[in-house]
């Protein structure tokens, strides 16, 4: 084995993998050859066994409620609907027979199975055939020859059929036990022949790993572990160099590299300790190499720009709490842009929210009630408060507008019109107003009311001694007519 521990580490690998990959593949191709086998003898049931059993049970059911539609039929032969409803249904059931029957004859058989199914056809034949010679009687009327025909052919070709069906079944249950059994024993020796190859490969796999890990991991088990320290955040590890080789100077640099991160992590732990407390104007010293400089310098950066940043953006925020919505938050670049967009986003808010409020103001100091505001376009309490002075505004419109309803049914005279439902603070005062109002309307105009029907009384009687005078003066004026056509006659005589 000398030559595979002066292998590369690469070549070491490759041939392990070639070794467990071949022996993965032969393990694939014999695993498939015996599950075609398997599958084949399976798939020879389904699409023939299987259903072939299935075929015949349902002609042996659909014959049995065959049997059935006969034996009613002849008890109801005194009532021709129910014998003309059985010959439908015995119709129907004899069509699903040969369906059945024909599907099944359609299926692959071998000679033996032809042999078997040939008298069942013919059974099924001469039974039908004795069925219509039954319908026939049934129909005219004659109940003695049915009977005959029932007694004497329907009953044994219908037995004889079911025998010889039973003798078919039992051939294709023999048949299908025989590929069940060989199915069983393919997939007992494919899996005995897999589970075999499974361990030897398993047995070979882990020898190549055994092998290929002492031959790889011992020279660098102490380098590993190092890092493997540094890598959970503890860098108090120190590592010595045992050797020149690659594995030696893994050790250097991963001491040094330890040393390094050991003096970042306290600076940084410092910063953080100071900016907690007593000078949050303190900085992580640059002087680092390389990277570790630019780090400093960069956290450095990135911390102040952040403090800046914050100092402007409250000093912003102020301005909008004091009610100053004109002030814009300072423009940052990049990712940092979100402070300034959720200062914009709050001040959009804001100046959405006031707008609102304006507008329902303007609103009901005009007398419009029937205006609403948006509140989909907010949420949480900005949404709530919008929701709040909806219900506000819907609440006046819909109190005013029964106070309105209430005053325009007073003016066309209606004094039945009430403010009913629940009303609070001064609606429900202006309610009680107004209902006590239309109240005494109604008192005062039930007085007028009264009055007048008094005036009309004494107008009635004023008019009645008017036409009474009318009617004695039209009388005194026709006496003096005659009167004075006496006078006028007596004047022509005297002259």
């Amino acid at each position: 084995m000398k030559w595979f521990h002066d292998l590369p580490i690469a070549r070491k690998l490759a041939v392990g993998f070639t070794l467990t990959t071949l022996m993965t593949v032969i393990l694939g191709v014999f695993a498939l050859v015996r599950l075609s086998e398997a599958n084949a003898q399976l798939r020879a049931m389904a699409t023939n066994d299987i259903p072939s059993v299935q075929y015949l049970g349902e002609v042996r059911s659909q014959l049995g409620e065959f049997r059935t539609y006969e034996l009613a039929q002849l008890s109801m032969l005194d009532k021709p609907e129910k014998v003309a409803e059985y010959n439908t249904r015995m119709a129907d059931t004899a069509k699903i027979v040969r369906d059945q029957l024909a599907a099944y004859a359609a299926l692959p058989s071998g000679d033996k199975e032809r042999a078997l199914y040939q008298p069942v056809q013919a059974d099924v034949d001469a039974y039908f055939a004795a069925n219509t010679k039954l319908r026939d009687a049934a129909t005219g009327g004659d109940a003695a020859l049915a009977q005959q025909v029932s007694d004497e052919q329907s009953r044994p070709l219908r037995r004889k059929a079911f025998e010889d069906m039973k003798a078919l079944s039992a051939y294709l249950s023999s048949q299908m036990q025989g590929k069940i059994d060989a199915a069983n024993a393919t997939h007992r020796n494919s899996l005995i022949a897999i589970i075999s190859c499974i361990v030897l490969l398993s047995l070979v796999a882990a020898a190549l790993a055994v092998v290929i890990s002492r031959a790889v991991t011992g020279p660098l088990g102490k380098a590993v572990q190092a890092i493997q320290a540094v890598s959970r955040g503890d860098l108090s590890v120190t590592t010595q160099a045992t050797s020149n080789d690659e594995a030696g100077r893994m050790l250097a640099a991963t001491s040094e590299m330890t040393a390094m991160l050991r003096r970042f992590s306290e600076q940084t732990q410092l910063m953080a300790q100071m900016h907690a407390g007593p000078d949050i104007s303190h900085r992580i010293p640059e002087d680092f190499p390389g990277v570790y400089g630019q780090l400093a310098g960069g956290i450095n950066t990135v911390i102040f720009e952040h403090l800046d940043a914050i100092r402007d953006a409250i000093d912003v925020l102020n301005q909008y709490a004091a009610g100053n919505l004109t002030e814009d938050a300072r423009r940052l670049p990049g990712t940092r842009a979100f402070l300034h967009e959720a200062m914009d986003a709050a001040k959009s808010s804001l100046l959405a929210i006031n707008t609102q409020i304006q507008q329902l103001a303007s609103a009901a100091a005009a007398g419009d009630f029937s205006q609403r505001g948006d509140a989909d376009r907010f949420a949480h309490d900005f949404r709530a408060m919008i929701d709040n002075l909806n219900t506000m505004m819907q609440v006046a419109d819909g109190n005013l507008g029964q106070l309105s309803t209430l005053l325009q049914a007073i003016a066309e005279g209606d004094l039945t019109a009430r403010m009913d439902g629940q009303f609070n603070g001064v609606f429900a005062r202006m309610r009680d107003d107004a209902n006590t109002t239309v109240a005494q309307l109604t008192q005062i105009v039930g007085q007028i009311q009264a009055s007048t029907s008094s005036i009309t009384l004494a107008a009635g009687e004023i008019a009645s001694g008017n036409s009474d005078l009318s009617r004695r003066t039209e009388q005194q004026a026709a006496n003096l007519e005659e009167t004075a056509a006496s006078m006028e006659e007596l004047t022509s005589t005297v002259r």
